[in-house]
């Protein structure tokens, strides 16, 4: 691969402009987004006068990437640092992170989904039911019926990953990108930053949130221990950024894993969080091992925000199936306002196609995040006849303006099907095809 080619292709920036126009034409800041008075929507505009630039400047070795911004937040309670730049060295550093992704594909083991075009970061949850399934059909009798999981997290992982020269990834980087690194690739890894107070450094240690290099990085920090892994006969595994799952019907295989895991860990100077660990014994009844103490007793596995039971199926977790039904149910109420005093029919209609957008993952700007679990790998058929009860009743509570059951002498269940085109997750489960 010729890495210096590729980053003064046109195409690669006037690509990467689109991709920062869809990231932020939901949050509406396409006109916020500035640089010397420049927003991101004109950049936008005139894309691919912007590309010929910025690959023409690249190509001369003209480019030089200019000190970011590192900025402190805190999201969910946890305290996180942001990294962010002016808009063209945003697309330059996009550019760089997309030729580094596939200059190093080929080190990367096919059980990391994480921050790779053309993995489908659901993937691993449909492989891992196809996985208890088939442990489940090939089970003879003469040993017990369950799968050992082991559940890892790494603490904070990305801020733990080494950068600096004599970091065990430079070595990797080099046999991929070109020995020495090419400048702007270095300095996309090892960026300069202003800190709040005013200084001026490069980090040896950590990638903050906001620099696009840190996915490449994040999957490749662990490729040894993916590697060893993911070649254990008869095992699954699984890897997304810092979250990992291996499952394995022996336990003494699952005990081995565990410690190999450890040691990768240490020797790489990460840790573990505790609070996250989990080693399962997965069966239907969800009882305890007999042959390996450590595991607890458990009927499904959680993975990526979703729950994979022993016999296969898989559900949503509760925390986003009770956002996501928040979610609707602020969205119906909105709409059911807007239209009051609207025939009725006319607002059951709206309301529905509101729902419906709301739980279609092809709806761009108005899809809810769960949706695209819910459509294309839930199977939980029990799970989904309650959503569809719960929404529908949402629906007729909205547009009937009465609460509770009572709603559907108003506004029937059927009619919101049939009539006014509500969709069912059953039915689109079973059009799937895959669910039993």
């Amino acid at each position: 691969m010729d890495v210096q080619a590729c980053l003064a292709d046109r195409r690669r920036y006037e690509r990467q402009i689109e991709r920062l126009h869809q990231r932020y034409l939901l949050s509406s800041r396409l006109f916020e987004l500035k640089q010397d008075d420049v927003s991101l929507a004109s950049i936008v505009i005139n894309r691919g006068k912007v590309a010929r630039l910025l690959a023409r400047e690249v190509s001369h070795g003209r480019y030089e990437l200019e000190p970011g911004e590192l900025r402190t937040i805190f999201v969910g309670g946890k305290k996180r640092e942001v990294f962010s730049c002016r808009l063209t060295d945003l697309i330059v550093h996009g550019v760089v992170a997309g030729v580094a992704q596939e200059a190093t594909a080929a080190r990367l083991s096919d059980r990391v989904f994480s921050y790779r075009r053309g993995f489908a970061w659901l993937s691993p949850v449909a492989q891992l039911a196809a996985y208890l399934r088939a442990e489940r059909r090939s089970r003879d009798g003469a040993r017990p019926p369950g799968v050992y999981v082991l559940r890892r997290d790494v603490a904070s992982y990305f801020d733990s990953i080494p950068i600096g020269r004599d970091s065990s990834l430079w070595p990797a980087l080099e046999a991929d990108l070109g020995r020495p690194l090419p400048a702007l690739v270095e300095g996309a890894i090892r960026a300069e930053m202003h800190l709040p107070d005013g200084g001026l450094a490069v980090r040896v240690k950590g990638l903050p949130m906001g620099q696009p290099i840190a996915g490449v990085l994040g999957n490749l920090y662990l490729t040894d221990m993916d590697r060893a892994l993911e070649r254990v006969p008869g095992a699954f595994y699984a890897r997304y950024g810092d979250d990992f799952l291996f499952a394995h019907r022996d336990p003494a295989v699952a005990a081995s894993a565990d410690a190999e895991i450890d040691a990768h860990i240490d020797r790489l100077g990460l840790a573990l969080n505790e609070k996250k660990r989990r080693t399962l014994y997965v069966t239907s009844s969800g009882r305890p091992a007999e042959e390996w103490d450590r595991a607890k007793g458990a009927p499904a596995v959680p993975f990526l925000g979703m729950r994979v039971a022993a016999d296969g199926t898989v559900g949503l977790d509760p925390s986003p199936a009770r956002v996501l039904l928040r979610e609707i149910g602020r969205r119906t109420r909105a709409t059911a306002r807007t239209l009051r005093g609207a025939d009725r029919d006319e607002m059951a209609r709206t309301v529905c196609s509101v729902v419906n957008r709301t739980l279609d993952p092809r709806s761009a700007l108005t899809h809810h995040q769960s949706a695209v679990r819910l459509r294309r790998v839930v199977t939980d058929r029990h799970q989904l006849e309650q959503l569809d009860y719960r929404i529908a009743l949402m629906v007729a509570e909205a547009v009937s303006g009465r609460s509770g059951a009572r709603a559907f002498r108003e506004v029937p269940y059927r009619a919101l099907r049939q009539d006014y085109g509500l969709v069912s997750l059953v039915a689109a489960r079973n059009a799937r095809g895959r669910g039993r």
